[in-house]
C-alpha cells in the first residue's frame, strides 16, 4: 500500500510540474485586419535595433528571429543578403526610424508585402533568487513590429519581456540559465504568436 501511495504522489507531482512548466507570461500581440497570410506573400526582416547594454544583441536576436520565423511562419522570408543590399542603397542604418515613403520603396525593391522591425531593449544577466536558489539568470526584452510595405502602417506588434525564471517551478525545474537558450525560446514564442495571429 505504501509503495502504491508513493507512486501515486510521484505521479501527481509530475503532472503538477508539467502544468506549471507550461505556464509563463503570455503574449498579447496587436493584429490589424490588414495582416494577411498565404504562400505568395513575402516578408523581410530588417536589422534589429539594439538599445541594451550588450554589444551585438540586436544581431543575435535578429538571427534567432530569422530561424524561428523560417521554421514556423507560412509567409516566405527573403534572404538577409538582399535586405542588406537594398538598405545599403537607401543608406539606412536604423530600421526603427524609416519614414513611410522609404518603407514603400524598400518593400517595392525587395518585392515584399511586409517588413519586420525589431528592437532589443534588454539583453543581460541579472542576479535572481527562487526555487532553484540564487544565481545569475538571463533577462531579455524584445519588441517587434510588422509593417505593411504598401501603406507603411503597422499590422502586427508584440512586446516580449522574458526572464530565465519565468517558467521555474519547484526545485528550480524549468529555470533557463543560458542567454542563448532564452533568446531562442523568446524568438520561438514570438514566431508562434505571429502564426497564431494569421491562423485565427
Amino acid at each position: 500500500m505504501k509503495i502504491k501511495r508513493v507512486l501515486y504522489l510521484v505521479g501527481i507531482l509530475n503532472l503538477l510540474l508539467i502544468v506549471l512548466s507550461s505556464c509563463g507570461p503570455s503574449m498579447h500581440p496587436f493584429r490589424s485586419k490588414e495582416l494577411i497570410g498565404g504562400v505568395n506573400v513575402k516578408m523581410a526582416i530588417l536589422p534589429f535595433d539594439n538599445l541594451s547594454k550588450t554589444q551585438g544583441a540586436g544581431k543575435i536576436m535578429e538571427n534567432y528571429a530569422l530561424v524561428e520565423f523560417l521554421k514556423y511562419s507560412p509567409i516566405h522570408i527573403i534572404d538577409p543578403g538582399e535586405v542588406a543590399s537594398v538598405l545599403s542603397q537607401e543608406r539606412i542604418r536604423l530600421a526603427t526610424s524609416i519614414p513611410k515613403e522609404t518603407v514603400k520603396r524598400i518593400g517595392k525593391s525587395l518585392g515584399v508585402r511586409f517588413l519586420i522591425i525589431g528592437v532589443v531593449h534588454e539583453y543581460d544577466m541579472q542576479l535572481a533568487t527562487g526555487a532553484g536558489g540564487s544565481g545569475p539568470v538571463p533577462i531579455i526584452a524584445v519588441s517587434l513590429r510588422i509593417i505593411d510595405a504598401d501603406t507603411g502602417d503597422i499590422v502586427w506588434a508584440i512586446s516580449a519581456p522574458r526572464r530565465g525564471t519565468d517558467r521555474e517551478t519547484v526545485f528550480g525545474i524549468g529555470r533557463i540559465q543560458s542567454m542563448d537558450r532564452l533568446a531562442q525560446k523568446t524568438a520561438e514564442e514570438i514566431a508562434q504568436a505571429f502564426v497564431n495571429s494569421i491562423s485565427n
